[in-house]
C-alpha cells in the first residue's frame, strides 16, 4: 500500500487572521511587520497577494516595502500570540483526520491519510479538513496530497491561494517531467543559477544528468536529494510532533443572536463533537471554555475550571451554560460564531466506556 501524505499551508497567514479579525481590511495591500527596537525599522513577515501585487515580499525590509506601498496599503506590526492561538484551532482540525501529524511551522503541516480505500477516501479528508477550516475558522489553505512529502509540497504550491491538487502514483512521472527546476523543494536562487549554468532548466534535462555529477556540484547530501527528488523520489518520514493540549469545535450562527436557547443548541451540538474527539483521543479534561465572536469580529473567551476531572458530556455541557449565561449577563454584543473549548488534559488508562452514552 502506498503511503498517503498531505501537506496543509495556511494562505499568507498572518495577514489573514487580520483581515478576519477586521473585515474592512478585504481587499487591500496588507503587511504584517516584525518590528525592531529601532523607530521605523523591521522586516516583513507576510503580505497578502495584493501587497504582492506591489512587489512587496516576505523578508524586506520595511522601509523598502513602505516605498513600494501605495495609499491604500495597511502596515500591522505581527501580533504572535494571536497567530499562535488560531493556527492551534486549525491543526486541531487536522489532528481530528489524521494520528501522525508533523507541524513544520505555524502555518505549515504534514500528515498522513494512509487508509486501504486509496487517493479517493484520502481526496475526500483532505476537502473535508479545508471546508472545516473555513466554515468553523474563517481561514483558507492550499492543501497537496501525494505518495511522499516532497511530492506533497509541491502538489500544495500549485494551486494558490485556497487550492486543492494532488499527484496520484500513475500521473507522478508526466507531472513532472512538465515543471521547471524551481518547483524541486529546497532549489533556491543559489542551486538554481549553478544549474542553469549547466543549462538544466526543467526537471527533464535535470534527470538526464548523473548522481555523480550533481554531488560534485553540490555536496553528497543535497546531490543525492536532487537526483532523487527529480525522480519523484523521498523517504522522509513524518515525524509526529503535536502533543494535544486542548480541543475546541467552533461554528457560525444562521443569525447573530442574544437568545440563551438558541446558542444553548450549538452548544449542544459543539459539546458532542468535542467530547466524542476526547473519548476517542481516551482523554480527561479540568478546563472548559466558550469563544465568542461578536459581529465586530471581536474574540471573547470565558473559561472555567474545576478541580476534579470532567467525565460527562452532562458535566460538559452544565458548565458551558454557565459560561454563556456568565457572557450574555455582562455583555451587550450578540453572538455571531460559537465555540466549546476543553483543556487541562489529562492521559487517562482504561477510560471506561460507561462514563458515555455513545
Amino acid at each position: 500500500m502506498n503511503k498517503i501524505i498531505a501537506l496543509l499551508d495556511l494562505d499568507y497567514f498572518y495577514a489573514q487572521c487580520e483581515i478576519l479579525r477586521n473585515p474592512s481590511l478585504r481587499g487591500k495591500p496588507v503587511v504584517i511587520v516584525m518590528p525592531s527596537i529601532r523607530e521605523n525599522s523591521g522586516a516583513i513577515a507576510t503580505c497578502n497577494y495584493e501587497a504582492r501585487a506591489l512587489k512587496i515580499r516576505s523578508g524586506m525590509s520595511f522601509s523598502l516595502a513602505k516605498k513600494l506601498a501605495d495609499h491604500s496599503t495597511v502596515f500591522i506590526n505581527a501580533d504572535k500570540k494571536y497567530y499562535e492561538e488560531l493556527s492551534e484551532r486549525v491543526f486541531q482540525i487536522v489532528d481530528s483526520f489524521s494520528e501522525n501529524v508533523e507541524q513544520v511551522s505555524i502555518d505549515e503541516a504534514y500528515f498522513e491519510l494512509t487508509n486501504p480505500l486509496g487517493f479517493d477516501s484520502a481526496k475526500e479528508n483532505c476537502l473535508k479538513i479545508k471546508q472545516r477550516i473555513k466554515s468553523e475558522l474563517g481561514l483558507t489553505c492550499s492543501v497537496g496530497l501525494s505518495v511522499n512529502k516532497m511530492l506533497a509540497k509541491i502538489a500544495a504550491s500549485h494551486k494558490k491561494p485556497d487550492g486543492f491538487f494532488s499527484i496520484v502514483p500513475e500521473e507522478i512521472d508526466s507531472f513532472l517531467l512538465k515543471q521547471k527546476i524551481s518547483v524541486l523543494p529546497g532549489v533556491g536562487s543559489k542551486t538554481r543559477e549553478i544549474l542553469e549554468k549547466e543549462k538544466i532548466f526543467s526537471i527533464k534535462e535535470l534527470r538526464e544528468v548523473s548522481v555523480q555529477k550533481l554531488i560534485g556540484l553540490f555536496g553528497e547530501a543535497k546531490g543525492v536529494q536532487l537526483f532523487n527528488f527529480s525522480r519523484g523520489q523521498d523517504n522522509r518520514v513524518i515525524i509526529s510532533n503535536r502533543e494535544k493540549q486542548q480541543l475546541s469545535r467552533m461554528m457560525t450562527l444562521k443569525n447573530d443572536t442574544r437568545d440563551f436557547d438558541e446558542a444553548k443548541q450549538t452548544i449542544d451540538f459543539l459539546s458532542d463533537l468535542v467530547f466524542k474527539e476526547v473519548f476517542r483521543l481516551n482523554k480527561q479534561f479540568k478546563t472548559v471554555s466558550i469563544i465568542i465572536v461578536n459581529p465586530s469580529y471581536e474574540t471573547i473567551t470565558k473559561s472555567k475550571t474545576i478541580p476534579e476531572k470532567i467525565l460527562t458530556i452532562d458535566k460538559l455541557k452544565e458548565i458551558s451554560y454557565e459560561l454563556l449565561r456568565s457572557f450574555l449577563n455582562e455583555s451587550v454584543s450578540s453572538i455571531r460564531r460559537l465555540g466549546v473549548k476543553v483543556s487541562n488534559f489529562e492521559d487517562v488508562s482504561g477510560y471506561q466506556k460507561k462514563l458515555v452514552d455513545y
